[in-house]
């Protein structure tokens, strides 16, 4: 394993306050900040984002709460799917990697 992912085994993934998990497997992005509201007065963008998860993407959400570090969640996703998760932890990175991307979660220390 590279060190920079052993770095990333010890963060802990944390949701933005402007993300919520809606009805089972679906994240609500609120669009809060001051450009987005004139945007959205103005030009009739969604004040929300709807992300429909998959069950993974779902279970890897819920465990996204600044508690539980990225190897604890690799090895709850494994415990939790088995076989199906397979290969668990680089699943886990490139779906990280996606919710950094677009601004969903912060990694604390």
């Amino acid at each position: 394993m590279s060190t920079k992912q052993n770095n990333l085994m010890i963060k802990r993934p944390a949701g933005r306050e402007n993300v919520a998990m809606e009805e089972g497997e679906q994240l609500t992005v609120y669009h809060n900040h001051w450009l987005s509201k004139l945007c959205s007065r103005y030009f009739r963008t969604p004040r929300q984002t709807y992300i429909k998860l998959d069950p993974y993407g779902a279970f890897v959400w819920r465990h996204c709460n600044g508690q539980h570090t990225v190897a604890d969640i690799a090895r709850l996703m494994g415990e939790e799917f088995g076989e199906q998760a397979e290969p668990v932890l680089e699943r886990l990175i490139v779906f990280l990697r996606m919710l950094l991307g677009r601004k969903l979660i912060v990694l604390e220390d």
